[in-house]
């Protein structure tokens, strides 16, 4: 039987500071964009945002606490190795897949996001940013 690795990347605290910073960069634009409704685009373009947020956030959380991140194919993989990381690894993994899930329609579908979902994604990864941050800080 085929035995499944997650390829990965060593990174230490200063890379983890490094994502951090990058996750709430992300945020901050996406909670500005997500309350903007001038454009039937911008909920689309504040939910690619929340899930590049989330992506770093994850990223802050492992390289914090397991000295590695996540650099497969497969952002599945991601979610799988978040839910490694403790405290918290299971629930951040959740949100992370969440936004993961909506991925590929915030960023390259032909139907825009609606604005609810937009601004769920964004509640998802502030949720899984403030995860991070404590898994960073600890």
């Amino acid at each position: 039987m085929a035995r499944s690795t997650t390829r990965t990347q060593s990174c230490d605290r200063s890379g983890a500071l490094t994502r951090l910073a990058q996750a709430e960069a992300f945020l901050d634009a996406a909670e500005l964009v997500v309350d903007d409704d001038s454009d039937v685009s911008t909920p689309s373009v504040a939910a690619s945002l929340a899930v590049l947020a989330g992506i770093a956030a994850s990223d802050a959380a492992c390289c914090a606490r397991l000295g590695v991140r996540a650099r497969g194919q497969s952002h599945t993989e991601a979610a799988a190795l978040l839910g490694t990381v403790e405290p918290g690894g299971a629930g951040m993994a959740k949100d992370l897949q969440r936004l993961l899930n909506r991925k590929d329609d915030s960023q390259y579908g032909l139907v825009f996001v609606s604005a609810g979902e937009a601004s769920r994604m964004v509640g998802w990864a502030k949720r899984l940013l403030g995860h991070a941050r404590r898994a960073v800080e600890a």
